[in-house]
């Protein structure tokens, strides 16, 4: 029973983190949270917070796994388009691969039953020409970042082989929900304004994840027994383009979209004049995720739509009246699986 269960959540003051120890929380689980933070602003009897400025090669997890069950990795030295090179390599490692392999091996030592690791879509690719990326794809990282984040899974599966913990590998597209920064944060401005928009030529197909349904299927990796030394990729599993996700976020504030077409060579050619082709790119190229092994083998679908999703941001964020109920079990996905 998930009361019984204490589960410690790194990276739990980030994005992800608060969202992921209020719905454990919500489920009945103990929850041991850490962050880089001085304070965490929840407040529940089952969670216990610890700060730790720095998760690297010598941080010392003794104390914070002691009476732990399940870890979930989500702490990281997250992408900067700015970091390139060596030095950028070596700053990620420090904390993404070397913080991971001590966090395991301590693990390991508390005798910790299930590690869970949170890592990136990126490690795959950045984007798809034909056929959506599998789990059981050959990894292609292209920056930094991404290699560091492959390296890690690496390491966990490595530490893991030589003690009987459990690893759960997890590869999410970009994340959304209520607070969320980068790219998702800019076109939520974009959607907010009445200025008109000129992607109505693109023909992109693009998988997302809400934080909402990366909790729900986080939480299917906990205890599902085959998700055990496993590989998951997660999304909504409504890809978009990008046309359609605008339209979706302006729908949600009752904007007409503004959209109105563009020559997409036109705007790549603006975003390599500007220094700004990673950013171009990732509004007109497709990345999208088949997450069939995850439907299959842990029998989860993704319990909230985009849509709903949408509206629960602009609740939480204040942009739309609140209601009664958690607003995202009002829109459940009414569909079969």
């Amino acid at each position: 029973m998930p009361n019984d269960i204490r589960v410690l959540v790194t990276g739990a003051t980030g994005f992800v983190g608060k969202h992921l120890c209020q719905h454990l929380l919500s489920q009945g689980y103990r929850v041991r949270a850490v962050g880089r933070k001085v304070e965490f602003s929840l407040s529940d009897p089952k969670l216990e917070y610890f700060c730790v400025p720095n998760i690297d090669a010598t941080t010392d997890w003794q104390e914070i796994l002691n009476g732990v069950n399940m870890v979930v990795h989500l702490a990281a030295r997250v992408h900067h388009l700015k970091d390139k090179g060596m030095q950028a390599l070596a700053l990620y490692q420090e904390t993404n691969v070397k913080g991971t392999q001590q966090l395991a091996k301590a693990a390991i030592k508390n005798d910790v039953q299930r590690f869970i690791y949170i890592s990136t879509i990126k490690v795959n690719g950045e984007k798809t020409i034909e056929m959506p990326l599998r789990a059981e794809d050959q990894p292609r990282p292209q920056d930094a970042y991404s290699l560091s984040k492959l390296q890690a899974e690496q390491i966990l599966q490595e530490e893991s082989k030589r003690s009987g913990m459990e690893w759960v590998i997890i590869r999410p597209p970009l994340i959304y929900g209520p607070f969320v920064k980068g790219n998702f944060r800019q076109l939520l401005k974009l959607a907010k304004m009445s200025l008109p928009l000129p992607f109505g030529a693109i023909r992109n197909r693009r998988s997302f994840v809400s934080v909402y349904n990366l909790c729900s299927f986080i939480e299917s990796c906990l205890l599902h027994p085959n998700a055990h030394r496993e590989v998951f990729l997660v999304s909504d599993h409504q890809d978009l383009s990008t046309p359609q996700l605008i339209r979706i976020l302006k729908h949600q504030l009752g904007k007409r979209s503004g959209l109105f077409p563009f020559p997409v060579f036109l705007l790549k050619l603006i975003g390599f004049l500007t220094g700004r082709s990673r950013q171009v790119h990732r509004i007109v190229d497709s990345l999208q995720l088949n997450i069939e092994k995850s439907t299959r083998l842990l029998n989860w679908r993704p319990p909230f739509t985009v849509e709903a999703s949408i509206e629960a941001l602009y609740v939480e964020e204040g942009w739309l009246p609140s209601k009664d109920t958690h607003l995202p079990q009002l829109t459940l996905r009414q569909d079969k699986p």
